[in-house]
């Protein structure tokens, strides 16, 4: 019999070549103890409907209906939203039972492109985004994003605004703040989002600091098309302080 360390060690190096968790799957058939160790690797990362014509958000809901404890394994998440799943208000519960999201991805590559601030599944995106666990945030192809919705992340380092995502009004925002605003170590502006930019650059918390510390970043990188971008990654650097990686590109 080997410790259960050396057991789980064996089979995280498994993991690292069975990309299609075949073998994982066959390991987890073997004992209760393999089970959360086979587990973590199957459901660590998470991909809803990915580039298909076919949902499989609607798979992941009944599956962490029937096994509400598989939620506890995910990790990361990319969610790319489609129209079906802003009609079917059956999977907004069994999405919110997911609670120790690490990293989370927001996309749509259908049009039209999804409203963040007005839209039928925004308080499962919302319960993902405000998780104490998150510090990878992106959001791509998405309209209105509302900076304000950033406020509660208080461990996030991370922040990805993908490709023409514009921004949202502020609005208020009720629950307790954090004791500080958020302190990014990473910060992403693709292309066509200089509004979105320019929001988060200007939103300020109910007491008045900014709902992001650009200061603490080390390293951004900022896509520019045409000179209204350039205005506003200007506004951008003038916050930062501490930046030791820069990358800086025009399309």
């Amino acid at each position: 019999m080997l410790p259960l360390e050396i057991e789980e060690r064996i089979l995280d190096l498994l993991a690292e070549g069975d990309y299609d968790h075949s073998a994982l799957k066959t390991c987890s058939l073997v004992c209760q103890a393999f089970l959360p160790i086979c587990r973590k690797h199957i459901f660590g990362s998470i991909m809803l409907n990915g580039y298909v014509m076919s949902s499989t958000t609607h798979s992941l809901a009944r599956l962490l209906y029937e096994r509400p404890e598989i939620a506890d394994y995910i990790r990361k998440l990319h969610y790319n939203v489609q129209v079906a799943d802003l009609t079917s208000p059956s999977i907004h519960e069994p999405l919110k039972r997911i609670s120790r999201l690490e990293s989370l991805t927001i996309s749509n590559y259908k049009y039209p492109q999804l409203d963040w601030s007005n839209n039928p599944i925004r308080s499962a995106l919302l319960h993902f985004l405000h998780l104490p666990t998150l510090t990878h945030f992106e959001v791509t192809n998405v309209n209105n994003f509302v900076a304000s919705d950033l406020i509660p992340c208080a461990n996030l380092k991370y922040l990805n605004i993908g490709t023409h995502t514009t921004g949202a009004t502020e609005t208020a925002f009720p629950a307790a703040l954090p004791t500080q605003s958020i302190q990014l170590n990473e910060f992403v502006a693709a292309i066509g989002t200089a509004d979105a930019v320019m929001k988060l650059c200007t939103a300020r918390r109910p007491d008045g600091q900014p709902v992001i510390d650009f200061g603490s970043l080390s390293k951004i990188t900022v896509v520019l098309r045409n000179p209204n971008e350039g205005k506003t990654s200007q506004e951008l650097f003038r916050r930062c302080r501490r930046l030791t990686d820069v990358q800086i590109s025009c399309k």
